[in-house]
């Protein structure tokens, strides 16, 4: 799907193009030592036409003329997607949170039966705290009874629960997702997913037990059954998840020493790896950091091969940190691209 030009939108070529905007990090952090710099990416690398202005101006911090060109946008083009995330990226930008949450909300009544734009419009829900959060539970939900073959069905419902204090309908979802046998699905295509399920159960098990210890010995029964263990020690995970299939995405993680982890070279030199290459769509793909983090601050970049069908690519990267006592921090960042072979700069992890 190729959008359609705003006559009066602002020309690419009229001004310098700026970094892309950074996603706001976890909060509490601060950089200690220098760092070697991680190549420069612009928006132009991965945005054009109306999406490429709109985000410019958000960077260069002229909002309400972002708002008033997204608004002209959307109603040029009332069915378009990256209208509609153009739109709430500028009511974000301006506060207006119920109204962003009413935009990336009408993703869902675009396209109702489709679990990837209802995946999509959580990722973006999500980051609107509790405005959006209870709106993400119910997208996932459906999106899981759609496409139950897909890990990140499984994975975004638990988390959001997790999230909203419902630690243990979050290790339920968990569970029957690793029950499924996930080698026949797309002929083997998610590798690793299996791990990955059972490392979130020890998550949400340990964020569960520190809300409910009386519990104890039933959590840890239950994760015997499956397989997995509870996570008692400090880590970092960013988990890359997309919503094009038979296409490859990868991650890129940077530390502050300029160690560089990706599918060629998975480890960092202040420790953590990326655990597989996937290859074959959808992911999730990860890098955990198991122990406490040294190589912050991080950054994070993405490599979207092919954009897909939609003339466009869409996904996101999510951050948990969990201090070793059921504690655990969140930070989402949602993507879009528009053109193949882009690098897009999701900012660094302080």
């Amino acid at each position: 799907m190729r959008s359609r030009e705003l006559p009066n939108a602002l020309a690419e070529n009229d001004v310098p193009l700026a970094r892309m905007r950074l996603a706001k990090p976890l909060e509490g952090r601060r950089r200690t030592r220098p760092r070697t710099q991680p190549p420069l990416r612009v928006p132009q690398d991965a945005y054009q036409g109306n999406l490429l202005t709109i985000m410019n101006l958000l960077e260069w911090g002229h909002v309400a003329e972002a708002k008033q060109v997204a608004w002209r946008w959307r109603e040029a083009e009332p069915t378009e997607v990256l209208a509609v995330v153009a739109l709430g990226e500028a009511l974000e930008a301006s506060e207006d949170v119920e109204g962003a949450a009413r935009a990336y909300g009408s993703i869902i009544d675009m396209y109702p039966d489709r679990a990837d734009m209802r995946r999509f419009a959580g990722s973006r829900l999500e980051g609107l705290g509790s405005v959006g959060g209870r709106l993400a539970i119910d997208t996932y939900r459906r999106a899981r009874q759609q496409r139950p073959d897909h890990p990140s069905s499984h994975r975004l419902l638990a988390f959001a629960l997790l999230r909203a204090g419902r630690e243990e309908r979050a290790f339920d979802v968990l569970d029957a997702g690793l029950r499924r046998d996930w080698s026949a699905a797309f002929s083997g295509a998610f590798v690793g997913v299996e791990k990955v399920l059972r490392e979130d159960l020890g998550l949400v098990a340990a964020a569960w037990l520190a809300a409910e210890p009386g519990r104890e010995a039933e959590i840890r029964d239950r994760l015997d059954q499956l397989g997995a263990e509870l996570e008692s020690t400090p880590s970092l995970r960013f988990v890359l998840t997309w919503e094009t299939g038979a296409n490859d995405v990868d991650l890129h993680v940077r530390d502050v020493y300029g160690s560089h982890a990706y599918y060629e070279s998975r480890g960092l030199r202040s420790g953590g790896a990326l655990y597989y290459d996937v290859t074959n769509g959808y992911g999730p793909e990860v890098f955990a950091v198991i122990g406490e983090p040294t190589g912050y601050p991080y950054n994070l970049q993405v490599h979207y091969y092919a954009r897909g069908p939609n003339g466009y690519g869409m996904g996101k990267v999510q951050i948990v940190e969990h201090d070793g006592q059921g504690r655990l921090s969140f930070d989402e960042r949602p993507f879009v691209v528009m053109k193949d072979r882009a690098f897009i700069d999701l900012g660094d992890v302080l």
